[in-house]
């Protein structure tokens, strides 16, 4: 490498002279940039007010509480737990809070800026012929001088889109020049300067729609992370209630169909006696053997569905694998509610958009894109700033005097202009965004309409759904009671010897159909109410959850 020329190590020199002459206050502080030039050049000190980084600790987020095993199961139970435990409404909840700080990071919009800067310059230079022959001192051919400049100062944006600041200003000069002025007694002269300016966009840029266009959005966006928790919220919760109806009737069903394989079991004995004693052709056995090879199989396709519900609830409830057999508790009987016309499922269909978060998510995402559609209009327009500025100004020989004198009011210095500024032949980019976005609303307008009908149409055809099945309900009430009825008078008969066997085992048999069906009717009229009831917004509150916001 070249050596350093004199001028440099001018130039270095004087950079490190403005660290000393700033002080060990100002040599140390973070976050403070110093950079040098060549000859005439300046040694600027910047500070930010960054708070210093004291060295980087990783977060650790807390250990996740281990699950709890219920001892005992009812649908109830099982969505508080699931709502509690499941890994995806724990994350559907950091998500919001994620939102909640993305929200909070834009409220700082109107808060006061403080800044403040130091600079330090340097110069040793020729003076010029023509400084030379306008001076009165123009037989000092070179400059020496050195410069300490500082300002400080708030700045402040208003939601009418102007911006407004208020800095002190100092300026310290050291040069040969001034010193050998006769009427001079100092080598150094200060000016100070408080200064308030302006600038209000009239156009481009102005107005509170425009200037609050990222905190509206963000704050539109924490309340879709909300309403995204609570979807998230209804979907483990209606999950977890069909869960447990399933598992209830794989439960109940495999009971049933045990007793069902007993009974077919029951039935080929006494089939097989009755071939033995010629009072049944050998074909009937082969019949009782087919019935009893189907209990069988349906055993064992209970057996699987069994299975799959039992994982199903340790997925939601994040228990091992080998974890099972809970008690389940046995369902409370309802009565059943009459059925709603279509006046009053329409009277209560406004209180059911309002809590459905899927149309919610689409009306915020609505008036998000309202929001970006009149900052895109506002970039249409030309640019038209009324600029101003007023400053109070001094000199004097010391910067502590300038300063004192600058807050006084006197040599008042100020200016007012507009700045205006438009494309020619139109900006088309703002043009093309502006289209883009009225395209957006229309997007967002389409997706609100099509989730309000399909939620309307959804609520009703659950109701109907539901209260049909609480129909049919009622209908296998009544044949399981009839057949009950028969197979209790064939059991008499049968004690009294006058009924046989054969048809007696016909009549269990019957029975425990009858029962299989009741017990799936209950197990649907039950998925059919948690389905209304994740529709009509009544969920949560049915099984007692309660979400926090």
């Amino acid at each position: 490498m070249r050596p350093r020329t004199a001028a440099w190590r001018h130039a270095l020199g004087a950079v490190a002279a403005a660290a000393a002459c700033a002080g060990p206050a100002w040599a140390g502080l973070p976050g403070s940039r110093t950079a040098a030039g060549t000859d005439g050049s300046a040694a600027e000190i910047s500070l930010d007010f960054a708070p210093a980084p004291m060295g980087y600790i990783p977060y650790v987020p807390a250990p996740k509480a281990p699950a709890q095993r219920p001892a005992r199961l009812d649908a109830k139970t099982l969505a508080q737990l699931a709502l509690e435990q499941n890994a995806e409404v724990l994350y559907a909840r950091l998500q919001s809070r994620v939102s909640e700080q993305a929200a909070e990071a834009e409220s700082g919009l109107y808060l006061p800026v403080a800044y403040a800067n130091l600079r330090r310059e340097g110069r040793n230079r020729q003076r010029t012929v023509e400084e030379r022959l306008t001076a009165a001192l123009g037989g000092i051919t070179r400059l020496n001088e050195s410069v300490l400049a500082g300002e400080t100062g708030v700045r402040v944006k208003a939601p009418s889109g102007a911006e407004v600041a208020l800095a002190w200003r100092a300026n310290q000069r050291r040069n040969n020049v001034i010193g050998s002025a006769t009427f001079a007694t100092s080598d150094a002269e200060a000016t100070g300067a408080l200064v308030l300016s302006l600038r209000q966009p009239l156009l481009r840029g102005a107005g509170r729609d425009v200037v609050e266009t990222d905190l509206r959005v963000a704050r539109h966006e924490r309340e879709i992370g909300t309403w995204q928790f609570r979807q998230q919220v209804l979907r483990i919760g209606s999950e977890a209630l069909s869960t447990y109806w399933q598992l209830w009737r794989a439960r109940e069903t495999q009971a049933l169909r045990r007793a069902a394989l007993d009974n077919a079991q029951e039935a080929l004995g006494d089939v097989k006696s009755r071939v033995d004693g010629g009072r049944l052709p050998p074909a009937a056995l082969d019949e009782s053997s087919a019935v009893l090879s189907a209990r069988r199989a349906e055993l064992a396709r209970g057996q699987q569905a069994l299975f799959d519900a039992e994982a199903r609830v340790r997925v939601l409830l994040d228990l091992p694998p080998q974890d099972g057999g809970w008690d389940l508790a046995e369902p409370e009987p309802e009565s059943a509610p009459p059925a709603r016309g279509l006046a009053a499922l329409a009277e209560r269909l406004p209180d059911v958009e309002a809590a459905w978060p899927p149309l919610r998510m689409a009306q915020l995402k609505r008036e998000q894109a309202d929001a970006r559609l009149r900052l895109a209009h506002s970039k249409k327009l030309p640019a038209l700033d009324v600029q101003a500025s007023y400053s109070s100004n001094s000199l004097v020989y010391g910067p502590l005097d300038a300063a004192i004198k600058a807050t006084q009011g006197r040599n008042p210095d100020w200016t007012v202009g507009v700045a205006m500024e438009v494309p020619l032949g139109g900006d088309r980019r703002a043009q093309a965004e502006y289209r883009a976005q009225q395209l957006r609303v229309e997007q967002s307008a389409l997706e609100v309409h099509s989730v309000r009908q399909a939620l309307a149409s959804d609520y009703f055809n659950r109701a109907a759904q539901l209260d049909e099945l609480r129909r049919e309900l009622a209908q296998l009430r009544d044949e399981l009671s009839a057949r009950e009825q028969l197979e209790a008078g064939v059991r008499e008969q049968f004690t009294l010897g006058a009924a046989p066997r054969s048809r007696l085992l016909r009549l269990q048999a019957d029975v425990l159909d009858a029962r299989l069906r009741l017990v799936d009717g209950n197990s649907r009229v039950a998925l059919a109410r948690v389905a209304l009831q994740l529709v009509d917004g009544s969920l949560l509150a049915a099984h007692d959850v309660r979400i926090d916001e």
